[in-house]
């Protein structure tokens, strides 16, 4: 049976449409032999004959036809992406060029790159860790400056570094008990129980404060989900239209005006807020306005914060005051809108939430919105601004494996307490590392692997 990652792939690592360049990346053995059998350099050197790393001008033809003029580059192994010999044919960006190229490309030799393969051939040549994968998809997809951030540090090996000095740690230990069941009459564990347990209660410490961040790192990865709720016709689509910066919301002064819920994306302070304007809820009798006020309740529910608009302007309705009993309290920000009506600085009814967070602001002027920017940081994140400096894990697989390892250690920390066996301990101490290594990618199943690579696109 042929194996697969021994042929030599290709794939358009530029979005497909209209623009000023277009690159075909080719990586595997053949790879250079396909690219100089097309490639007709302007100067006398080579494409094989050109330092690594260095762009050559020419022409691609096929069959004695030009087709593009391009800058050609040949990456040798393993100093490339994928640790195997890669060239780049950059062209232009258009959708027949493109596609003429990669056919050319494919004739002589390559095939098409599956979802993600590049990037697998990366990781299963030592290139990078399943962290560092993971940050090549965030940094594709960031939707905020934070979250671009969060994985740049991710994917200079930040997260990767940190586990494998824990797993230094724990590795050391497991030597130690491994000992202690090979000469049990050293009492190995006994005579080094400070080692043992001072690097065992160092690393639960760790994790500890990683998994406590984890929440912050998913948020800055992901966004923050945002429900806007209030009763009608208290300013909720004019908030929606002024976070987005146009008119997207349908703002006038009849009430109910909203029906559904409308979702989208802004940028806010770098944090990549996904708003929910929701339809305005009151009591009503017309079902569709009904059906809009469930949506709008199942939303409140489900956001990560909650952004409650009261009118600052007049006195609380009694849907405002039914609002403020039902709304979480600690993911709600209670924004007090029409600032610019207001005759002082907080509304007439201040003394009523004068124990919730409020601020206030003008959507229709845009005044108070650096306020209210801070205060959504606050909420989201028990801070102004995240704390990017330390490492964060930022998704549900790592989550989930450090605090599999988190548990483990806890365990073994109490066997050397309980002064259970050393085999026992050998256990506590091996779940611990296997956990470890799940979330680098060294123990990873090959099923995970593969969905995790095909969410890719096809010149990643």
């Amino acid at each position: 049976m042929r194996n697969k990652s021994e042929d030599t792939i290709a794939a358009v690592a530029t979005p497909m449409g209209v623009g000023g360049v277009g690159i075909i990346r080719l990586s595997g053995a053949a790879a250079l032999g396909i690219a100089q059998g097309l490639f007709r350099a302007s100067g006398r050197r080579a494409l094989g004959e050109a330092p690594s790393h260095h762009m050559l001008h020419g022409w691609i033809e096929s069959g004695g036809a030009p087709l593009d003029e391009v800058l050609a580059v040949f990456m040798r192994g393993p100093h490339s992406y994928t640790g195997e010999d890669v060239v780049e044919l950059h062209g232009h960006g258009g959708a027949m060029v493109l596609q003429t190229l990669l056919e050319a490309v494919c004739r002589a030799g390559a095939r098409l790159a599956e979802p993600g393969e590049f990037t697998m051939r990366a990781f299963f040549n030592g290139r990078m860790d399943l962290t560092r994968v993971e940050a090549v998809s965030d940094i594709v997809n960031a939707g905020s400056a934070l979250g671009l951030q969060v994985s740049a540090n991710q994917l200079r090996g930040r997260l990767y570094e940190a586990i494998l000095a824990l797993k230094e740690d724990v590795a050391h230990v497991a030597a130690l008990v491994a000992a202690g069941i090979d000469f049990p009459e050293e009492d190995v564990v006994f005579s080094h129980r400070d080692d043992i347990v001072g690097r065992l209660q160092g690393v639960a410490g760790t994790l500890g404060e990683m998994v406590a961040r984890a929440g912050q790192g998913r948020l800055l990865r992901e966004g923050l989900a945002v429900a806007i709720v209030g009763r009608p016709n208290v300013g909720k689509s004019s908030l929606l239209n002024a976070l987005l910066r146009e008119n997207r919301a349908i703002v006038t002064e009849i009430p109910g005006t909203t029906r559904d819920t409308l979702e989208e994306t802004a940028q806010f302070g770098g944090l990549l807020l996904r708003l929910i304007d929701t339809a305005g809820i009151r009591a009503t009798e017309d079902p569709v306005e009904r059906e809009g006020v469930r949506r709008s309740e199942k939303a409140m529910a489900q956001a990560d914060l909650v952004l409650l608009l009261l009118d600052g302007s007049a006195p609380l309705a009694e849907e405002d005051r039914r609002l403020l009993q039902e709304s979480p309290e600690a993911r709600t920000l209670l924004v007090v809108n029409k600032r610019d009506r207001m005759t002082g600085d907080a509304p007439a009814w201040v003394d009523d939430v004068r124990n919730r967070t409020w601020v206030a602001i003008s959507a229709l002027t845009g005044d108070g919105l650096d306020a209210m920017e801070q205060q959504v940081r606050r909420l989201a994140f028990a801070e102004e601004r995240p704390q990017l400096e330390h490492v964060l894990i930022t998704n549900l697989r790592q989550q989930q494996a450090a605090q599999q390892a988190l548990a483990a250690v806890e365990q073994a920390l109490r066997g050397v307490d309980e002064q259970v066996g050393d085999e026992l301990l050998a256990i506590d101490v091996g779940r611990a590392l296997d956990a470890l290594g799940d979330i680098v990618g060294e123990t990873t199943a090959d099923d995970l692997l593969n969905r995790i690579f095909a969410e890719f696109c096809i010149g990643k």
